[in-house]
Parts: structure tokens; sequence; C-alpha cells
């Protein structure tokens, strides 16, 4: 029989502080365009509806990627002010999903490690909040609110107990590789 023998000298196991982003507010959006191509694809054969992290009514991943209304309106003053206020390596819009939380949906607490920086923009009113535990921040859903935020940062939503649905989208960037 083979004996190995292992000796430990040292063993640390603590978080690191780590630089992040968070930043809040509002966009002046066509809300009810992209309610409207939500539920469209959420009732249509593809979807990712309660196969992801959203226990709820979900797009495919790269739905509005190629909206020219959405590029419009969401991802170009996102990634402007981005631009204008972050020192950012080159990256481009990944994946850009909607979704809808109907009464007594959630969304489990992840994070979207594999992306440089996300973003949500609600499309409605409701009092589920979207949580950043570790930062202890909330997002309130309202017409055209939204966050942008590292990736690596932990969220998510406890269940609706509003009468609603909440409705948004996501958005993932990440860096171009050469």
């Amino acid at each position: 029989m083979l004996i190995i023998i292992m000796i430990i000298n040292k063993e640390i196991n603590r978080k690191v502080e780590k630089e992040y982003f968070f930043i809040k507010g509002i966009l002046d959006i066509d809300c009810q365009y992209f309610i409207e191509k939500i539920k469209e694809s959420c009732s249509s054969k593809d979807n990712n509806n309660y196969v992801t992290n959203i226990l709820g009514l979900m797009t495919p991943y790269n739905f509005f990627v190629n909206d020219e209304k959405f590029i419009k309106e969401i991802a170009h003053p996102l990634m402007d002010y981005v631009d204008e206020n972050y020192k950012q390596i080159s990256y481009s819009l990944r994946d850009a999903w909607g979704f809808e939380l109907r009464p007594r949906e959630k969304t489990i607490f992840h994070d979207h490690h594999e992306a440089l920086w996300s973003a949500v923009v609600y499309l409605n009113d409701c009092e589920q909040n979207l949580e950043f535990k570790d930062i202890k921040q909330k997002c309130k859903p309202q017409k055209g609110a939204f966050c942008i935020f590292s990736s690596f940062l932990s969220h998510g939503c406890k269940k609706n107990t509003d009468t609603i649905s909440k409705f948004g989208m996501s958005l993932n960037f990440n860096e171009l590789k050469a």
C-alpha cells in the first residue's frame, strides 16, 4: 500500500476587495414596443422560458442584438455613457434578451462573470426590486429605469409579490478578442 504524505504550510480562504461600478438612471424609450416584442418571442417555440436563472418567461439570449430600435434607444446610450466615464478595454454587445416575471416568479441570484459589464433596463413599474446583496444596492423597476454594473456582481430577485408582471431586458458586453 502506497502512503502519500502531504504537508500544508499555509492556507488562506477569504475575499479580496475588487473595484466595481454600479450606475442607475432612466432612459426615454418606447417601452410598449419592447414589451410586445418580448411577449411575442416568449409565446413562440424559440424561447428560454423557465430554463435559466430567470424563473419566468424569457426570449433567446441574442433576441435584441440586431434590433435597430434597441441599438439606438438602449445599447448605444448605455455604451456611450460607459465609454465617456470609465476606462474600458474594447468590447461589444454579446447578449440582449427580454423577460417577463409574472406574480410569484423570481430570478435566482447569479452573476455574469463571463461578461465585461452588464445592464438591465425595465419597461414597466413593479414592486419586485433587483437586488445586489454584496454591495447593498437595489434597482427598482419603473419605465425606462436602468442599472449598469460590473458583471461579477451577484444579483437576483425574490418572488414577485406584485399583482402584475415585471418586464425588462438584460444586456452583456464582452471583451473583443484579437
